[in-house]
């Protein structure tokens, strides 16, 4: 059974929207932020689509659960001049893992596993995957696992997987996911082909960026019985009216979806979206369903799901998981010990540059939490938790400020933190006290 996007009309889906997430609801002052900051923000974006350093961009904003900012601006197919609008969809890539989080958890709620449990009860294939002894080293000269890979060290992406060009090529790790995340594979056969592998190194030892959430969706799958994207329809989207956020897109609502741009030779914009990995196709009948970056949606679904999370699990009175859980996800869980390592310099990999990736964020499960004593970006402050996907969307939950924010346009290229930057200078610079 597959979900299809726009499963009610666009004039019956603004009813299920509660009457504070309509725009024009709310007057920003009556939540603590000035009118000027929506006026800067509105020029900022305006001015990041009209330098050319965007094909266009959608953001929404919640302050104290009151949706503040909704807006489309410039173009989400240059070629055939089609608009943003603010239903446009998105590849979501790794602001996937949230959700597949979310999915973990709700399984760990209804007692199915225990956080501490080696992977290799529900996936026996992992039970003898052995371990390089050096990562940089021969590849045949491996160990086995001196400590069990489980449950926790995938949400804490402490499992000592990595992404396929951090294998040597000789393990036949093909470097386009093609034996792992493709199209018309399934996340059962991935995954079984990656416990075939050596591990990157021991479980717990540091973190690092790889196929943890796949490993996690399948999980899902086994603890709950059901394919992973239904779980995800049933237990996530269908009550919290995430109508727009699926891994399939029907045949006739195609063309919502944002194209990928990136800089060509001249610094203009040109369509890189073949270039944007394909780890899932997004057809109607595609069987692959990516827990680390498979799911597309669109700004105020993610927001949605989002305000949730600030919210403690809840949102319009329906709750997804318990307070203490959410909590539990929202804090670091790393030692200074366990990195995380740079996941990405200039294309290499490095064990050189602790902390880099997440510039001032340590790691909860499966999401970035903000941390005292670290370089950090605007506004926000410690319990602060976020993170991004591969083609430059974003968002950030601020239990202080009470403030959500989404950010989404299809980018690949120097500069993706410039989204962000507009989203919080205007933002932070206009709350009130």
């Amino acid at each position: 059974m597959n979900y299809i996007f726009r499963c009610v009309p666009a004039a019956l889906a603004l009813f299920l929207i509660p009457q504070s997430w309509a725009m024009g609801a709310v007057d920003t002052l009556d939540v603590g932020v000035s009118p000027a900051a929506i006026t800067h923000l509105d020029a900022s974006m305006t001015a990041l689509v009209e330098t050319g350093r965007r094909s266009g961009v959608v953001w929404a904003i919640s302050k104290n659960g009151k949706l503040i900012s909704h807006k489309a601006l410039g173009l989400r197919d240059m070629e055939n001049g089609l608009p943003m609008q603010t239903d446009t969809l998105f590849r979501l890539y790794s602001m996937t893992r949230a959700i597949t989080a979310v999915a973990v958890m709700i399984m760990h709620e209804e007692g199915k596993f225990n956080l501490d449990d080696p992977v290799s009860n529900y996936i026996p294939a992992f039970s003898d995957t052995p371990v390089l002894k050096n990562r940089k080293g021969d590849p045949t000269d491996t160990e086995a696992q001196k400590t069990l890979l489980t449950v926790r060290h995938l949400l804490t992406y402490t499992s000592g997987l990595g992404y396929p060009f951090d294998y040597d090529p000789s393990l036949g790790i093909d470097r386009g996911f093609k034996n792992t995340l493709a199209p018309g594979l399934t996340i059962e056969e991935g995954v079984n082909f990656l416990a075939s592998k050596p591990l990157l190194f021991q479980p717990g030892r540091h973190w690092y960026y790889g196929f943890s959430g796949d490993v996690l969706g399948r999980l899902v799958e086994i603890w709950s019985g059901q394919p992973y994207d239904v779980f995800l329809r049933e237990r996530i989207f269908e009550p919290l009216n995430l109508n727009d956020t699926g891994f399939q897109i029907a045949d006739d609502q195609w063309d919502r979806l944002a194209k990928v741009y990136a800089p060509g030779k001249d610094g203009a914009l040109v369509d890189a979206t073949p270039r944007a990995p394909m780890i899932n196709s997004y057809r109607m009948g595609d069987t692959m369903f990516s827990g680390g970056g498979g799911l597309v949606g669109t700004a105020i679904d993610y927001l949605r799901f989002a305000q949730m999370l600030l919210n403690h699990g809840e949102i319009d009175g329906v709750r997804i998981l318990k307070a203490d859980t959410v909590a539990l996800m929202s804090r670091n869980h790393l030692t200074p010990e366990q990195g995380p390592l740079n996941w990405y310099v200039e294309g290499r990999f490095t064990e050189n540059d602790p902390w880099s990736r997440l510039n001032g964020y340590g790691w909860g499960l499966s999401i970035g939490v903000r941390i005292d004593g670290q370089a950090h970006t605007v506004g926000g402050g410690r319990g602060e938790f976020k993170w991004d996907g591969l083609a430059n969307t974003t968002f950030f939950i601020d239990p202080k400020n009470q403030i959500v924010a989404v950010a989404m346009t299809q980018y690949l290229g120097p500069g993706q933190d410039d989204l962000e930057m507009v989203l919080r200078t205007s933002l932070y610079g206009g709350l009130l006290d």
